[in-house]
């Protein structure tokens, strides 16, 4: 193992996450990818966009890390990055300054694919790189490409495991595909020049905290000529909703509980506006305390998408304020969409929950089920 320092940017604007695939080219301007990029590198790495590519050039000795902005579940999806290492021409070496302007030179270069983001010293990431196996002998030598996976925990790099190619990539300055595909605690590795080719499996921790973002990375002395990226999240949204509560621990949490608005709340009536919002079922939610106000949790009552939801899954949750029982609401609709926008939930009496959507001029009212002790 060895300590790994490097010069990490994590871009600040996420978004949202949708069950789609999200590109970056240069029809963007590789938007989510290159935010605010030129004004927050460091001297000696640059950027450009140039010939329907986003070029990046780490000329420092510290690796290089650019996160998407875009949100990644930590389980089901896929990040794939298709680019060309321009800095991999046999026998050259190039230039790389360190943080006191002394300067020397690398040989070999690698980019990758930085996934299961946790934080700059806890990451994993699978990289390429190509050297010659006899490069000053013409009859012996031949060029190969390296596919190493690691794991950063705490600062220290491990490498996972590696495999080398020697055909079907690019071994020269040409475009090659890298994809890892992250489901049911694997992580599946594919590369390949014209097609994707899966060389290798991991196993992912499942045990370890959830992980938001994915990127690219490059070595010192690496420079990238980026053409795409493409993160295909999972197809299922209620993976992205789910928590751990039960009924059961519902149950038990409410007999310890003397919060009056903590409890099983039922559907009681609405007043909506179909056009601009429709009701997606006659719901039973259970609202827990939790950070700065209350979860709601689904429980039971859902009409559409019925199937897709089930106990447990986040319905929303609701903000304190600095009115007496007057919440800020974010709520998961029925097609689980967001709705945050001028949202907010009021009680009347600690038996009523209205939920209040101004800019669709609809309401919903739940009323509090009153528990039978024994």
């Amino acid at each position: 193992m060895k300590n790994l320092l490097a010069f990490v940017l994590v871009l600040t604007s996420v978004f949202t996450l949708s069950a789609r695939s999200h590109y970056n080219t240069i029809h963007n301007n590789f938007t989510s990818l290159s935010a605010h990029l030129d004004q927050t590198l460091p001297h000696h790495v640059h950027s450009w966009l140039d010939d329907g590519r986003l070029f990046i050039h780490n000329g420092i000795t510290l690796p290089l890390i650019v996160c998407d902005t875009t949100l990644v579940p930590d389980q089901g999806y896929q990040y794939l990055v298709r680019a060309a290492l321009i800095t991999n021409r046999a026998g050259r070496s190039y230039s790389i300054i360190d943080s006191q302007g002394n300067q020397s030179l690398v040989s070999t270069t690698a980019w990758g694919v930085v996934f299961d983001w946790l934080d700059s010293l806890n990451y994993r990431r699978v990289e390429l790189s190509c050297d010659n196996s006899n490069l000053y002998d013409d009859l012996t030598d031949k060029r190969q490409m390296h596919v190493k996976a690691y794991r950063c925990h705490a600062g220290k790099e491990t490498l996972l495991d590696s495999w080398t190619l020697n055909h079907g990539v690019d071994l020269d300055l040409g475009l090659n595909t890298l994809s890892v595909a992250v489901s049911d605690g694997q992580v599946h590795v594919s590369v390949g020049k014209n097609e994707l080719v899966q060389v290798g499996t991991l196993m992912l921790d499942t045990d370890e905290p959830c992980t938001t973002l994915a990127g690219v990375y490059l070595s010192p002395g690496a420079e990238i000529a980026i053409e795409r990226t493409i993160l295909t999240t999972d197809s299922n949204p209620s993976r992205r909703i789910a928590t751990t509560w039960t009924r059961e621990s519902l149950d038990q949490h409410f007999a310890l509980s003397d919060d009056p608005i903590e409890g099983y709340w039922q559907y009681q009536d609405r007043d909506m506006e179909d056009r601009w919002l429709r009701l997606g079922g006659r719901y039973t939610v259970a609202v827990v305390s939790a950070d700065k106000g209350y979860d709601i949790i689904y429980v039971s009552g859902a009409q559409v998408n019925a199937p897709q939801w089930h106990e447990g899954l986040l319905k929303g949750h609701i903000s304190k304020t600095i009115f007496d029982g007057h919440y800020d609401l974010e709520w998961i609709d029925a097609t689980f969409q967001p709705i945050v926008e001028d949202a907010y939930a009021a009680f009347e009496n600690g038996v009523l929950m209205t939920l209040n959507f101004p800019v669709y001029k609809s309401q919903l009212r739940l009323s509090k089920v009153i528990l039978q002790m024994e």
